[in-house]
C-alpha cells in the first residue's frame, strides 16, 4: 500500500512538470519519516521509507519514459506528413 501511494504520489507530481515540486515531496517524504521516528513510541520500519521512494522514482521514472516515447511517436509522425 505504501508504494502504491507513493506510486500514486509520483505520478501526480510528474504530471505538474515541476522541478521544484517533485524535489519538495521528496523531502516532505523524508521530513514525515523523521516525523513518525520522533512520535512513534515503538520501533519504526526502514522498509517502509525504502518502499516509498522506490515507488515515487519508479512512477517518476515511468512518467519520463511515457513523455520520451510520445514524443518520439510525435517527431515520426511529422516526419511521415
Amino acid at each position: 500500500m505504501i508504494f502504491a501511494t507513493a506510486m500514486t504520489i509520483g505520478i501526480i507530481v510528474g504530471m505538474m512538470r515541476s522541478a521544484a515540486s517533485v524535489a519538495i515531496v521528496a523531502a516532505l517524504m523524508g521530513l514525515a519519516f523523521l516525523a513518525a521516528l520522533f512520535v512513534s513510541s515503538g520501533p519504526v520500519s526502514f522498509l517502509s521509507l525504502v518502499l516509498a521512494i522506490a515507488g515515487y522514482n519508479f512512477a517518476l521514472l515511468g512518467h519520463v519514459v511515457a513523455l520520451l516515447t510520445f514524443e518520439r511517436a510525435r517527431r515520426q509522425q511529422a516526419q511521415i506528413s
